[in-house]
């Protein structure tokens, strides 16, 4: 069945009771190959009749912000019109002592509703306590069960023990324990509970089978496979996920269902070790329980913002409600590719310190947080801040020095130091573009100290590369009054002294030369690194937590 998606409108779903907003991570064409390819694994028509129901389980992994929940729900949406389809989230479920019982309650419940039948129909009814039986049998040396069948307490045994051996019976409060006897009890005990649970998977996969079809009988366009979604096993507490996929893997083979649990498989490894302790394979131990992983492709960070922040709240518009001008200005001008250049500029920020999806989400709403805390403010550089809000949480010792100092390529010691380790994280091929109108700066230069040339800079989208935008801010802001006066004045004589200053034509890639001139022009003077510390400082604490 050829199932089409159309998810670029925003849709209502009863069955979630939600609003989806449109697609915005381009994952439609992911929910559409991989119901191609499980609807093949689950259903082979081409085999012979005994054999076209199969059985598969994928591993969908995806880090936390990459949309995995937005994704599973309305896959299962879209599929739910076309097959059987269960979505269970595991993390609501947590509370649950019995995750095997959490996993078949939600499937009788959806199955029952899409098959049509009422809560009284025998078809739907399972026994609690042939869901307990699936539970693992205690092991033989608990003691509990030591104590049943050997009619005495483990360590007691122990307490009683010698340097002599312990012969086929023993003597406990009076009591002689045959212990051949006993030990063929407890092995009789355990090989009938093995059976007992044999037979208890047997009926259960039976039933599932049943539900199935009942919801095809109701429904006969409907095909093989039933899709069952699992969704947050990774956000569960680590004893719980680990019980869960335990539980599962009794019912994953029932042939015509597929299984799609949804994790971020490396979160669930740590709770697995958790468990099992750290020196435990997690990776080798996850595998067994899928036929095949699938891992999205972390989405550019531009997406990530739009679905996870308030973006808008860059925008000039809104900025201008707040009376807060910014350098760059126009940050929601777009370039040819639409994307509003205050978003390149911040996630250029955002790669040259390699952040993690997590990590973008947090320091944007610690940026955004601090913008709606201010009003009135004059050419607040949004790049700086977010410069200094990555170094405050990549190094914070590093952080902590940088605004002690300057950067400096020439002196040696701990300032050149500094400068090399922020070149290696910021990148100098990395190039910022920002709005730039040159004769609002300054209608002339100074040739010398009485001798001016004429500006011809004409106003465009002007770009240079991110480090010399951090470091000439920087800089700049720690620098007193009377020395920016005398710093952009001497800028401009060395300017007129390097270039041909007849020379009409613009040069949109010289976008250095205007940081601090501009910077100069629009920021109080009351404004120096201690200011955006501050501001660093009061939202560092602010962390992001999903829903």
């Amino acid at each position: 069945m050829k199932v089409k998606f159309n998810w670029s409108e925003p849709t209502t779903s009863d069955t979630f009771d939600e609003y989806f907003q449109p697609d915005q991570l381009d994952r439609e064409k992911y929910a559409q190959f991989l119901t191609s390819f499980l609807a093949q694994q689950g259903f082979d028509q081409n085999r012979d009749a005994e054999k076209q129901k199969r059985n598969y389980v994928l591993n969908l992994n995806a880090e936390w912000g990459a949309g995995k929940s937005y994704f599973l729900k309305r896959w299962a949406l879209t599929l739910e019109e076309h097959y059987p389809v269960v979505y269970i989230d595991a993390w609501k479920q947590d509370y649950s002592d019995d995750p095997l019982m959490t996993v078949i309650s939600s499937m009788i419940k959806q199955l029952r509703k899409q098959a049509g039948k009422d809560a009284d129909k025998n078809v739907f009814k399972v026994s609690r306590k042939l869901v307990g039986l699936l539970k693992a049998a205690t092991p033989a040396l608990a003691r509990g069960l030591t104590t049943k069948y050997l009619g005495v307490d483990p360590l007691k045994i122990m307490e009683m023990a010698d340097d002599k051996a312990i012969g086929e019976s023993i003597n406990s409060d009076g009591q002689s324990i045959d212990m051949g006897l006993a030990a063929q009890k407890m092995v009789e005990h355990l090989i009938s509970e093995h059976d007992a649970k044999s037979k208890s998977i047997d009926s259960l996969k039976h039933n599932v089978e049943q539900w199935i079809e009942a919801v095809k009988s109701n429904d006969t366009t409907k095909p093989y496979p039933a899709f069952i979604f699992i969704d947050e096993l990774d956000r569960c507490r680590p004893n719980y996920a680990v019980e869960m996929l335990e539980a599962i893997k009794h019912i994953f083979d029932i042939p015509g269902v597929v299984f799609v649990v949804a994790t971020d498989t490396e979160q669930l490894q740590h709770a697995v070790k958790a468990i099992y302790g750290e020196g435990f394979d997690a990776k080798q131990y996850l595998g067994r329980f899928f036929n095949s992983r699938y891992t999205f492709k972390t989405p550019s960070y531009e997406k990530i913002l739009r679905v996870h922040c308030d973006t808008y709240k860059l925008d000039k518009e809104y900025l201008k409600k707040k009376r807060i001008s910014t350098f760059p200005n126009s940050l929601d001008q777009n370039n040819n590719n639409d994307t509003p250049i205050a978003l390149r500029n911040l996630t250029l920020v955002y790669e040259a310190f390699g952040l993690s999806t997590r990590q973008v989400i947090q320091i944007t709403d610690r940026l955004i947080a601090t913008i709606d805390n201010l009003s009135n403010v004059q050419g607040l550089n949004i790049i700086y801040l977010a410069f200094l809000l990555c170094l405050r949480e990549k190094d914070s010792e590093l952080y902590d020095f940088a605004c002690k100092s300057i950067f400096d390529t020439q002196t040696p010691g701990n300032t050149a130091q500094l400068t090399y380790k922020i070149i290696e994280k910021v990148a100098k091929s990395l190039k910022i573009t920002f709005e730039l109108k040159p004769l609002e700066i300054t209608d002339s230069f100074p040739t010398s100290k009485t001798i001016t040339t004429p500006n011809r800079w004409d106003y465009g989208e002007y770009t240079c590369d991110l480090y010399s935008f951090v470091r000439n801010t920087h800089n700049y802001l720690h620098s007193n009054n009377s020395q920016r006066e005398k710093d952009i004045e001497h800028h401009y004589i060395n300017y007129t002294r390097n270039i041909d200053i007849s020379n009409n034509m613009t040069d949109y890639s010289k976008g250095d030369f205007w940081i601090e001139p501009t910077f100069h022009k629009l920021t109080p003077e009351t404004i120096n690194v201690d200011y955006y510390k501050d501001l660093v400082e009061l939202a560092t604490n602010l962390d992001h937590i999903d829903a």
